[in-house]
C-alpha cells in the first residue's frame, strides 16, 4: 500500500513530463552568438558635405566557427541562424548623437551568396543609441560559410567631430541535438 502511494503521483506526472520534453529541447538547441563591430566616422570635410559619404565599417569578417565549437556543435548541425537584435551606440565623444545619420541598413554577404538585408532603421533626432528593426531572414548558409561580412548602407552626412560608433548584433542559432529532434 505504501509503495503504491509513492508511485501514484509519479505515474500521473510522467505523461506531463513526456509532453514537456520537446519544449525543454527548444531551450537546449538554441544559443546566442553576440558580435560587436566598431567604426570611427571621420569629421566632415567640405567634399564630404557635398557628396554625403558616411562610412561604417567594422564587420569585415564574421566567423561562427569558434562559437559553434564552444557549444560543441558542427556547422552541419546548424538548422537556423537569425538576427535576434541589432543596436548602434555612440561611444565617443560624450554627448554626440546620431543626428548625422538619417537612415541605415545592414546587409549580410558570404562567398557565393546574394547580399540580404538583415536590419534597418530611420534614426530619430537626438538619440545616442538605436535598436534597429530586424528583418526575418534565414542566415544559416551565411553563418556556416567560410566567412560572413556585414556591411552598412547609410544615408546622412559625416558628423562635425570624429565619432566612434559600436554596433552590437545578437544572432540566434538553432542546432540539431541528438535526441531532441
Amino acid at each position: 500500500m505504501q509503495l503504491r502511494s509513492f508511485f501514484s503521483p509519479l505515474a500521473r506526472a510522467l505523461p506531463l513530463a513526456l509532453l514537456a520534453l520537446p519544449f525543454a529541447c527548444d531551450e537546449l538547441d538554441n544559443f546566442d552568438v553576440p558580435v560587436s563591430g566598431a567604426a570611427v566616422i571621420p569629421e566632415a570635410t567640405l567634399l564630404d558635405e557635398l557628396i554625403g559619404l558616411v562610412p561604417f565599417d567594422g564587420f569585415d569578417d564574421i566567423t561562427f566557427e569558434q562559437s559553434f565549437a564552444n557549444q560543441g556543435v558542427s556547422p552541419d548541425q546548424v538548422d537556423s541562424v537569425k538576427v535576434a537584435s541589432f543596436t548602434i551606440v555612440v561611444e565617443s565623444p560624450e554627448g554626440q548623437t546620431l543626428d548625422f545619420v538619417d537612415e541605415v541598413a545592414f546587409f549580410a554577404s558570404a562567398p557565393g551568396l546574394d547580399d540580404v538585408r538583415i536590419a534597418s532603421a530611420s534614426i530619430p533626432d537626438g538619440v545616442t543609441s538605436v535598436e534597429l528593426t530586424v528583418d526575418d531572414v534565414e542566415l544559416e548558409a551565411y553563418a556556416t560559410a567560410s566567412s560572413m561580412t556585414v556591411r552598412a548602407e547609410v544615408e546622412g552626412h559625416r558628423p562635425d567631430v570624429e565619432t566612434k560608433l559600436r554596433a552590437d548584433v545578437v544572432f540566434d542559432v538553432d542546432v540539431t541535438i541528438p535526441g531532441c529532434e
